[in-house]
């Protein structure tokens, strides 16, 4: 596939390789038929790290308003992949972004309020576990904060969570989670946000994700905001970041600090 070798060459991810993105992973999700009724002109879904822009087609395929969709990236060679793979540069009423999420992007901020839905495809399990609380300070930061508002996401997850000693050069350090610790790293970002999230995941066995990892697997997950209090807790500040509590050692013990101790070095 043309598009796909186009991609790649923007860059190497094994997602790309393997073609998840004809695999439409947010209709997949238990709640996506949910998302789709919750969006309107008021209530808005961003897509962050949307390379080709697949989960976006679907939604209006399934009846979402386009125009109600905000695509993320950071190379504006994906969303151009994107509009060649499904052929419509001229009438797909979606807009997108590019920037770096971690960035002041006017685009972006004028958005900030208006988003109830954000899916983050397989862009958050990039991380570090610091970086990945960092994420999700920027995405709340972002959102309505109104009870019901949704993140979801796919994870390259591992039976035995923590730092993937594996990982690939063009990720950098990765933390993959199985369903505890991504419950246990939700609970942290409750805490330091003032936020309280459900928090629901899915095991689900792939044989391509046991290539990359004997214990790998793809781990489904959303997070629906239960509250938010006061009245604005969740304001996105550098000084406020990456700060680890006690529930690490609570739930991981001497693996998670020694995990800890590793990435610091």
């Amino acid at each position: 596939m043309i598009q796909a070798e186009r991609a790649w060459n923007v860059q190497p991810y094994p997602c790309i390789a393997k073609l998840l993105f004809l695999h439409f992973d947010l209709s997949k999700s238990p709640i996506f038929d949910r998302i789709v009724s919750m969006l309107d002109t008021d209530s808005l879904l961003l897509d962050l790290g949307c390379a080709l822009g697949q989960d976006i087609r679907r939604l209006v395929y399934d009846g979402a308003p386009a125009e109600s969709i905000v695509g993320m990236d950071i190379h504006q060679e994906f969303i151009d992949v994107g509009y060649e793979l499904f052929r419509d540069r001229h009438n797909l009423k979606a807009r997108f972004i590019v920037g770096d999420f971690f960035k002041s992007c006017p685009g972006l901020e004028d958005l900030a309020g208006s988003i109830r839905v954000i899916n983050s495809g397989y862009f958050m399990h990039l991380f570090t576990w610091e970086g990945q609380v960092d994420v999700a300070k920027r995405m709340i930061s972002l959102m309505a904060r109104r009870e019901g508002d949704i993140i979801t996401g796919v994870n390259f997850g591992n039976q035995t969570s923590g730092f993937w000693e594996k990982h690939l050069a063009v990720t950098g350090p990765m933390f993959l989670h199985d369903s505890a610790s991504l419950s246990a790293i939700w609970r942290q970002i409750g805490q330091e946000t003032q936020t309280h999230w459900r928090v629901w995941s899915s095991v689900e066995e792939d044989k391509e994700f046991r290539k990359l990892d004997a214990g790998g697997f793809r781990l489904r997950w959303f997070v629906e905001l239960e509250h938010c209090v006061p009245a604005n807790p969740c304001e996105y500040t550098m000084d406020k970041m990456s700060q680890k509590p006690d529930i690490l050692q609570e739930h991981y013990g001497d693996r998670l600090m020694s995990d800890a101790h590793d990435d610091e070095v």
